[in-house]
């Protein structure tokens, strides 16, 4: 339906062919990112475990920001050491390096977070086990020698191409340890076949940064985040967010498909709207919360 309203938008009839489903998904996306990080609507949390010695812990690529706050205006999150809860805040790099802890703590009471140092993060290759057809947009890999979800971590969002089929897209759902859910493009099939040749390029990630070395593994440390919208290249796939802003996500996207074009009065129109709802979401949000949020009497944290 948001493909059919970008094609509206833009005033085009035309079927849309692989290509273009393929540039219409792209700037879907682009656009529901760009409406994400202007109104922080999208809330997730991923959990870490800690490992002795360790100070460093790779986030999510779809992580934006922390969202909590405390009455302070600093951010925190939760750490659980089996027993006891305790909220570390957050401090620049810069203070964190500074510090020099590198004697390991039971606890620690600040992180840090920033992108990984690494410039190439390690692909991941294999070979399908088993035959996946493309079905609704979306194909299944199975590779029964890899551990998607530890050892070879693979998110979604991640780039995957298919070199026997010669198709690439994204990485949509890691359902297990041995199967991705993937959207292929441009190829034969968009699919995989039985013992086609695949590789997993990772997107760009930040990290969570300890102020000193943890002396125990198995402490679990929560962080609810601001992210990005869940990567939609499919005709029944869907975001968690209201039709009305979706449309308006359409109307970004439509922008950005001028934009190459030239056509700058329309994309200036169509992002005049999405602004518009981007302004107006903002403030719902900030209704909302200047409503129901209330400081405890006497609490300074």
């Amino acid at each position: 339906m948001l493909t059919r309203a970008v094609l509206d938008r833009l005033s085009d009839q035309s079927t849309a062919g692989p290509y273009k489903a393929r540039r219409i998904y792209e700037s879907l996306d682009q656009a529901a990112a760009i409406f994400c990080r202007l109104t922080k609507i999208y809330k997730r949390s991923v959990t870490l475990t800690t490992v002795a010695l360790q100070q460093d812990y790779t986030l999510p690529p779809d992580f934006l920001d922390l969202w909590m706050e405390n009455y302070g205006g600093r951010r925190f999150v939760r750490y659980y050491d089996g027993t006891n809860h305790s909220w570390p805040t957050v401090i620049d790099w810069k203070s964190l390096f500074r510090l020099n802890l590198t004697v390991s703590q039971d606890t620690p009471s600040r992180v840090s977070i920033r992108e990984t140092e690494s410039i190439f993060a390690a692909s991941v290759t294999g070979t399908a086990t088993t035959a996946g057809a493309a079905v609704r947009g979306l194909a299944i890999l199975t590779d029964s020698t890899k551990t998607f979800l530890t050892t070879t971590r693979v998110w979604p969002r991640d780039v995957i191409h298919n070199e026997t089929d010669g198709s690439y897209g994204r990485v949509i759902e890691v359902t297990d340890a041995t199967h991705l859910k993937c959207a292929l493009f441009e190829g034969n099939i968009n699919g995989f076949g039985n013992g086609n040749a695949y590789t997993i390029v990772p997107e760009s990630r930040m990290q969570l940064t300890l102020e000193a070395p943890p002396t125990t593994s198995g402490h679990l440390i929560l962080m609810p985040y601001v992210g990005l919208p869940d990567p939609v290249f499919a005709d029944y796939s869907s975001w968690r967010i209201s039709d009305t802003r979706c449309r308006s996500i359409a109307c970004g996207a439509a922008a950005l498909l001028q934009l190459p074009d030239n056509s700058w009065e329309e994309a200036r129109v169509m992002n005049g709207q999405f602004l518009e709802e981007v302004k107006r979401t903002n403030y719902e949000i900030g209704k909302m919360t200047l409503k129901h949020e209330r400081r405890p009497a006497g609490s300074g944290w």
